[in-house]
């Protein structure tokens, strides 16, 4: 871009000679005025780079006038052409502030040299005014004001910035370091004057200090002063210079975010719940005393350990799925998951555990929060109620097939006597004496059935409701065996079916006498009532660790595998006549099995229909 010069000259002839050369030098001349008021006009409409002004103009205003209220108007840079040498007029000029001053007649390199030096001085200053204007945005965007302080005559200038910051116009505060020190809040006035003094005496090469000021209206604020030492050719310090810039904002953003913490961290502490903060990838970062209670192991511990080490592997799968799920999402709600712990003794904590996840301003991933809720005892509460559930449900089951025995299976054994004794009060007189000793068979069969029935019922009825007291003791196990199985010799005989047994001499459990006895009798009773004529019946004992087996098998009809499971059950009970049509009451498996788990044994069967059973019972052995 052409640099634009403006001649303000009433000369014609010379006004022409200073545009050839100009012209020359590649610059462009935009104009022409003789006259003061021509020179300011025209410099408003052109706008020219440069003005070059003779002092001496026509009418009656010279060009110093002229030369004063372009500067003023435009900040357009000046350079006098004149013939006056004189002193007054030179010292008028210099209040213009010029950029050059040539007498004339001068040289034209001279000319061409001032131009030059003129323009590049503008460009410079120009800058530099650019700058100063930033400066001074910034400065009053930052909240920050310019200060310096003379030593030795103890003077503390400020621009207006500094002053607005404390509440004041540029004009209310004085250059007084005392008045400025008053400003200082009370609280910080020794400190402030201990580190300026030792600042001052040890030549430090900066100066910086936060603290309270007490501003205009009463209120304080905070600021932070900055200042360093000028100090030209290593003498002594001559003045300090620095910045003071308003820091309230931030310091109460400060004070906020550490009463927030604080809060927090009282929270944290205090809470009645379990409260643990982890990092991204799971590691426990800090935990507060009613998490490290309920997990059993110490801050230190924890610290080194990561949420895995502590989850119960049922729920580890669980768990990190919640934590995949929050970490993939930028925004995403906490996580309400119930799942079990692991304290440091192995023992198993129930938790209801809400996670969430904070993240930084970057909106990266910086910490999950977790609170932990122990509902252990609620837990146990819970299935202690479905246990007691099932209880009540099989009491109830029971209890309706119990009814169901006595409305039914106790009726028929009455109906029979009542047959039997209706018939022979009715015919007795009729009747042979064959026919009457048969008739009193029948009723003994009939009332010995009501008998064992009853027994059963009895028994049963007893150990539902806890009055069946267990009394254990040592027992001979084979003698016990041996014992009950002589007392049906004479029935096995009469079916053909042969006892076999396989026994140790030397087997002692430690179980109620009457309990298992009861068992061994059902057990070899309903062997042989269930093995046809000429069968075999074979009794086993064996030992195994801490317990006797005892084993009663047979070759006979068998049981279907849709009927084993019902063997046990009352509310499924299972019944069927023997082989030689010999009648049950349905109960005496189960009171097997209520007997030999009150002896701390077990009881199953192996069964195939067709082919025989094997029941087994297993029983503590005595301890010496």
């Amino acid at each position: 871009m052409e640099t634009k010069i403006l001649i303000v000259e009433d000369e014609a002839i010379v006004a022409k000679n200073i545009e050839k050369h100009l012209n020359s030098a590649g610059y462009s001349v935009v104009g022409y005025a003789a006259t003061a008021e021509e020179s300011i006009k025209k410099a408003l409409k052109e706008k020219p780079d440069l003005v070059l002004m003779d002092v001496k103009l026509k009418g009656a205003t010279d060009g110093i006038e002229a030369a004063n209220k372009i500067r003023e108007t435009l900040h357009l840079p000046v350079i006098f052409l004149t013939s006056c040498t004189d002193d007054d007029t030179f010292q008028r000029a210099k209040l213009t502030d010029p950029f050059g001053y040539l007498i004339k007649p001068f040289d034209i390199k001279d000319l061409k040299r001032s131009v030059e030096m003129a323009l590049f001085r503008n460009k410079t200053n120009n800058k530099l005014l650019e700058n100063q204007r930033l400066y001074e945005i910034a400065v009053e965007a930052g909240k920050t004001g310019v200060w310096e302080y003379w030593i030795n005559e103890k003077k503390y200038f400020s621009d207006k910035n500094l002053k607005a910051l404390y509440g004041f116009t540029d004009y209310e505060l004085s250059d007084n370091l005392d008045d400025w020190s008053k400003l200082v809040h009370e609280d910080d006035r020794e400190e402030m004057s201990d580190k300026f003094e030792n600042f001052l005496k040890n030549s430090e090469k900066e100066f910086r200090l936060e603290h309270r000021i007490n501003k205009k209206d009463g209120s304080f604020g905070w600021v932070i002063d900055r200042g360093v030492l000028f100090q030209p050719d290593g003498e002594k310090p001559l003045r300090l210079i620095g910045t003071t810039t308003d820091i309230t904002d931030k310091k109460k953003s400060e004070l906020a975010l550490i009463k927030s913490e604080e809060r927090f961290r009282n929270i944290f502490e205090n809470s009645a719940t379990g409260m643990a903060i982890l990092e991204p990838n799971g590691l426990l970062s800090k935990t507060n005393r009613v998490f490290r209670e309920m997990i059993g192991y110490d801050e230190d511990e924890l610290t080194k350990m990561n949420f895995r080490d502590i989850t119960h592997p049922g729920d580890l799968e669980k768990s990190v799925q919640v934590q995949g799920a929050l970490l993939s999402k930028e925004k995403a709600d906490g996580k309400l998951v119930e799942k079990r712990y692991l304290n440091k003794n192995g023992e198993i904590i129930w938790a209801l555990t809400s996670v969430s996840l904070l993240r930084d301003f970057e909106g990266k991933p910086h910490y999950f929060i977790a609170q932990v809720q122990n509902i252990t005892a609620r837990k146990k509460s819970e299935q202690q109620l479905v246990k007691y559930a099932e209880e009540l449900n099989t009491l109830n089951a029971s209890k309706d097939k119990f009814f169901s025995i006595i409305s039914h299976d106790l009726r028929s054994p009455f109906n029979a006597l009542l047959g039997i004794t209706e018939y022979i009060s009715q015919s007795y007189n009729e009747l042979s004496p064959a026919e009457i000793r048969d008739s009193i068979a029948n009723i003994y069969t009939s009332s010995q059935k009501l008998y064992n029935l009853i027994s059963n019922l009895l028994e049963w009825s007893r150990l539902q409701t806890g009055r069946f007291d267990t009394d254990k003791t040592s027992i001979e196990l084979v003698q016990l065996i041996d014992e009950v199985k002589n007392l049906y010799i004479s029935i096995a005989i009469t079916k053909g079916i042969k006892i076999d047994t396989d026994v140790s001499r030397d087997v002692v459990v430690f179980a109620d006498r009457y309990m298992i006895e009861s068992i061994l009798r059902n057990l070899i009773s309903n062997a042989i009532k269930f093995t046809d004529t000429g069968g075999k019946v074979k009794i086993e004992v064996s030992t195994m660790s801490k317990f006797a087996q005892v084993s009663v098998s047979d070759n006979g009809v068998g049981i279907s595998k849709e009927n084993i499971s019902s063997l046990f059950k009352i509310d499924e009970q299972y019944r069927t006549d023997g082989t030689a049509n010999e009648k049950g009451t349905g109960l005496g498996l189960i009171l097997c099995k209520e007997f030999i788990e009150n002896n701390n044994g077990t009881i199953s069967v192996e069964s195939v229909e067709g082919k025989g059973s094997s029941f087994i019972i297993t029983i503590p052995l005595h301890r010496v």
